[in-house]
C-alpha cells in the first residue's frame, strides 16, 4: 500500500520542489493533490478549474504479481495524473492513454519497470527521463 508518505518522497525525488508538475503524458499535476478523487484546482495564468489530481502508479500493475505486496517498491512507481492513471489500469505490457499506445519494459542494470511511447519508442518514464533510479 502507498502511503502519502511514500508519494510525496516520490515527488519530491522526481520533481523536487515544484508545486506544479506534469507526469509523463504530458498532463499537469499539483504537488499538494495527490488523491484518488478529483481535486479541483485553478493553475496560475488559468481562468477555469481541472483535475490537477495525481496518485502513484504501479507500472507493472499489482495484478500481474503472485503477491501483489511485491509490486510496491520505488523502481515500479510512476507519479501520474490521477485520469491517466485510471485509464492505463491494470492492462500490461501493453496500454493506452487516448489513442497513444504504450509498453511497459524491464529497466537494465536495475530491477525496475519504465514506460515507452510505442509510436516514437522513447522511454517516457521518470527514470530513463532523469537517468536515475533507487
Amino acid at each position: 500500500m502507498i502511503t502519502k508518505e511514500m508519494a510525496e518522497k516520490l515527488w519530491k525525488d522526481v520533481f523536487g520542489n515544484k508545486e506544479w508538475a506534469q507526469d509523463c503524458f504530458g498532463v499537469w499535476m499539483h504537488r499538494d493533490a495527490w488523491s484518488n478523487t478529483a481535486v479541483m484546482l485553478l493553475r496560475p495564468g488559468q481562468t477555469k478549474k481541472y483535475d490537477y489530481s495525481w496518485n502513484v502508479d504501479h507500472i507493472r500493475p499489482k495484478s500481474d504479481f503472485n503477491n501483489p505486496l511485491e509490486a510496491d517498491f520505488f523502481n515500479n512507481f510512476e507519479p501520474m495524473q490521477r485520469g491517466n492513471n485510471s485509464e492505463k489500469g491494470d492492462n500490461y505490457p501493453h496500454f493506452s492513454i487516448g489513442d497513444k499506445k504504450y509498453k511497459v519494459f524491464s529497466q537494465s542494470g536495475y530491477y525496475g519497470y519504465g514506460i515507452i511511447d510505442v509510436s516514437t519508442n522513447k522511454k517516457i518514464d521518470w527514470k530513463s527521463k532523469q537517468g536515475k533510479h533507487y
